[in-house]
Order: C-alpha cells, then structure tokens, then sequence
C-alpha cells in the first residue's frame, strides 16, 4: 500500500486507523523509547500526541540500527499527524492518517524491528 492511499475494510475510518497506529507503537515504542502508550486513543488529536511523544524521546534516546532516519521518519508522522489533527478543510484524514502509519512503520524498521506485512 502506498503512504497516500487509505485502506479499506472494518477499521478504514479514522477511529480505526488511529487505533491501528496506537497498536503498532504499543508493540515497541514502551520498550524503545520509554513512551507510556494508553489502551486506547479517541481521535487524531490523541494519536497526533502520542506520535509526537515519541518523536521527542527518540530525540533523547540511544536507538539501534539507524537511529537518524528513525528520527526522521517519527518527526515527519508526527508533524503530519498534528496537521490532520487540525482538520483543515478539504483534508483526506485517512490518507493523510494511512501516511501517519507508514511513517511509524518505517520508523520501527528503520530500528531493525520486523513489521508485519498486512494486506
């Protein structure tokens, strides 16, 4: 799947995208990067803050394999989860959310993390 393009199926939408992503940081970034990861997210805003905790603590912390572009790839989700967060018009929020993902997913294999290949 493309960065751009949103997925189909039950969790398609927004809600289901940003749980999707809360998940998948859930699985390394506690243990990585010492970020508390809640249960669960209520919407963009929530997720936009969880991936900009993150993106800070990879700042000030030792990573494994390519630390630079796991950096990279973590400020550049979370700059553009706060922009989908914002909910300016005419913004595809699950595109731009389905980016968000892809962004974190090369973060944690930028970090030598095996990712699950979902289609």
């Amino acid at each position: 799947m493309s960065a751009g393009i949103a997925p189909e199926g039950p969790r398609a939408g927004a809600s289901g995208l940003c749980e999707d992503i809360r998940g998948a940081l859930e699985e390394w970034v506690p243990r990585m990067l010492g970020v508390h990861v809640h249960r669960s997210v209520s919407g963009p805003a929530e997720m936009a803050r969880l991936v900009g905790a993150g993106a800070d603590a990879a700042e000030v912390t030792a990573l494994p394999g390519d630390g630079p572009t796991a950096r990279a790839e973590l400020h550049t989700a979370a700059a553009r989860a706060t922009e989908t967060a914002g909910g300016q018009p005419g913004t595809d929020v699950r595109a731009e959310l389905a980016a968000v993902r892809a962004g974190c997913r090369r973060a944690a294999v930028a970090l030598g993390l095996r990712v699950p290949v979902v289609f």
